[in-house]
């Protein structure tokens, strides 16, 4: 019988942290621009994160950056996500997302900037 909670335990880890699921921590590993790895300019001391919440809220941080929260809208279906940032409308951004296990893609859309971003997240 000691399968049994075994079994359910890891049902209960794959389900929370399915495939279309972004909450919780995400750290920055990567950020390129134009093609251009740029992760020194956008995360120099590596410590930069975003976590995201079940209440559709997030909260961002990291050196020299500082923190940022806000609220976000994520479809799944679509792979997109809208962050609206406390801060006001000129931090507000929306990206295409691509989930693959625990590393997710956003590519930024909606202006010549934007598309020239990706960055690369890993679940902390």
């Amino acid at each position: 019988m000691k399968i049994l909670p075994f079994v359910l335990v890891l049902f209960l880890f794959v389900s929370c942290h399915s495939k279309n699921d972004i909450t919780g921590n995400w750290m920055m590993h990567q950020v390129l621009q134009s093609g251009q790895d740029v992760t020194a300019d956008h995360n120099p001391h590596g410590d930069r994160y975003i976590i995201f919440k079940a209440d559709s809220t997030f909260e961002s941080g990291g050196q020299p950056f500082g923190k940022n929260t806000g609220k976000y809208s994520y479809n799944a279906t679509e792979g997109t996500l809208f962050l609206d940032s406390d801060t006001g409308p000129e931090d507000n951004s929306h990206w295409k997302v691509t989930l693959t296990k625990d590393t997710m893609h956003w590519q930024g859309y909606g202006s010549d900037w934007a598309d020239a971003f990706e960055i690369i997240n890993v679940r902390e």
